[in-house]
């Protein structure tokens, strides 16, 4: 069985990272659209704590690519979704929605 290259794996954990980015960032219209005109700072203010993680992350992860540190950019990438994880739990607690 042929394994996977590097440069695709550090691809590929870059676009979960940009899935992850645009998921925390389409939430504040989930709750827009549940909450309407109650929706207050306080309640989307840990979803774009989470959006800055991963928007930094995700800079960082392609920056390491760009420059050819493909298995730097794979450890970024995991350690981007092991980050969010434990934000999510630390924020929201253990739920699943």
């Amino acid at each position: 069985m042929k394994s996977w290259p590097v440069e695709r794996i550090a691809k590929l954990g870059i676009a979960v990272q940009f899935l992850a980015l645009i998921r925390t960032l389409s939430e504040y219209f989930r709750l827009k659209h549940s909450y309407g005109p109650a929706l207050s700072l306080a309640a989307i203010e840990p979803y774009i704590t989470g959006s800055l993680i991963a928007a930094t992350c995700t800079a960082i992860a392609v920056g390491f690519y760009f420059l050819s540190r493909n298995r730097t950019a794979i450890l970024v990438s995991v350690a981007t979704v092991v980050a969010l994880l434990i934000y999510k739990i630390s924020v929201f607690g253990f739920t699943v929605r």
